[in-house]
């Protein structure tokens, strides 16, 4: 593989790739300030990498945005117990994860790799282990490897509400984390994905990475198992203060994708089991997420006029008036029912798929505010509950998915 214009490797990356010639694994770390857990991240990847692959050849392609907290001095300064080779190096092109794992991918297609690891850079509850499970799997035949964890009940939002009701529903394939970030990939995956035209979205260069790899595997139909890797301990966010641009390339690029694969969702019926590999053990209590309820209430009640025209074009009256109402919602007999979120959601996909780039963002903006309400909602309904209890609501929602799908069809 010789350098394209477009690529996001840098000349220094280069460098070092040409130095190390050839791998069996590449364990990618996409970065960006994170130098008080990288080194950590670094050690448990090389540490796994060692324990359970000795025998065949791994580097780990730190892959960083430009960090100004000296997150590459540290990995550089890093002297690890492991013959690992370690490629510290600063991506270019559009600053994002998804520039990152560009990066990442690029430099597996070029050393030749059997497979590919990806994970977060912020990570605390990262264990060998966890590459032995995303790695495993896909040297014997699996395409993508998905993570599956313990998180606290209002960690991953977007998750929780969007994509893994919207993907579970349209590939028939209950993947519970498609955007976790902790994936491990096959190289036939790796060069599929390179060969996207979805790198051309405003959304796949940034958060929108790791949805797209979830979709095109699906789309794509390779083999896709998950990983059981007990308690995701991360620096979780708030969904009213910190998820703003992370929800529009999100989603942005979960539309995308839906977009770009119309002929093969429009025939999925029925749902098949997706296989957990790893034993589900009980590994520790994940950290609290903590979100300011009052400030998600404001959030709300402020943004919701600002898209009142999108909301009355793509909305049935009576949905409208129901959400709507949500502006009250210190009235405790005020809810958001499933169906009501899944016909919004569906309607909002239909919606995409014909607007010019300033509608879609427009779009994007405008769902962000509900999506917010429904969050609002389930925080309020489940503040004194437990995690199972919380979980169990969640799953509740992706059936009303599920059985909705046919009003995404007739709309679409």
């Amino acid at each position: 593989m010789e350098k394209k214009i477009d690529s996001a490797l840098s000349s220094h990356a280069w460098k070092y790739l040409k130095k190390i010639k050839t791998a069996d694994i590449l364990v990618g770390i996409p970065c960006y300030n994170n130098a008080h857990t990288i080194n950590y991240v670094v050690h448990q990847a090389a540490k796994g990498l060692e324990t359970y692959f000795p025998n065949l050849q791994s580097a780990i392609f730190v892959s960083d945005g430009k960090s100004t907290d000296g997150t590459l001095a540290t990995v550089r300064a890093m002297r690890l117990p492991f013959q690992v080779s370690v490629i510290p190096t600063t991506y270019i092109g559009v600053s994002g994860k998804g520039s990152a794992v560009k990066a990442i991918f690029e430099a597996a297609s070029f050393l030749e790799v059997d497979a590919v690891a990806l994970v977060d850079s912020d990570l605390r509850s990262i264990t060998p282990d966890w590459v032995r499970l995303l790695i495993s799997p896909t040297l014997t035949g699996t395409g993508l490897v998905t993570p599956f964890y313990i998180r606290h009940k209002y960690d991953g939002t977007i998750t929780n509400f969007l994509c893994y009701p919207v993907t579970s529903s349209l590939y028939g394939r209950r993947i519970r984390q498609p955007i976790g970030g902790d994936f491990g990939l096959s190289i036939q995956l790796v060069r599929e994905l390179l060969e996207s035209p979805l790198w051309q979205t405003p959304y796949v260069p940034r958060f929108g990475i790791d949805i797209f790899e979830t979709h095109t595997a699906l789309a794509k139909e390779f083999e896709v198992k998950q990983a059981f890797l007990g308690t995701k301990i991360h620096e979780a966010k708030d969904p009213s203060k910190h998820l703003g641009s992370m929800f529009r390339q999100v989603v942005g690029s979960m539309f995308s994708c839906i977009e770009l694969y119309e002929k093969v969702w429009r025939e999925i019926r029925g749902l098949r089991q997706v296989e957990i590999v790893g034993e589900k053990r009980s590994l520790g209590i994940p950290e609290s997420v903590n979100i300011d309820l009052q400030n998600i209430i404001k959030t709300y009640k402020s943004g919701f006029d600002g898209y009142t025209q999108i909301y009355r074009e793509i909305l049935s009256n009576s949905i409208f008036k129901s959400v709507e109402k949500l502006k009250r919602i210190e009235n405790m007999d005020l809810s958001f029912p499933p169906e009501t979120w899944a016909k919004i959601v569906y309607s909002f996909v239909a919606s995409f798929r014909s607007g010019d780039q300033l509608r879609r963002e427009n779009l994007l903006d405008a769902l962000r505010i509900l999506w917010i309400g429904k969050v609002m909602t389930f925080a309020r309904e489940t503040l004194e509950v437990d995690a199972w209890k919380a979980e169990k609501k969640i799953e509740e929602e992706v059936r009303v998915f599920e059985g909705l799908k046919p009003y995404l069809l007739d709309i679409y």
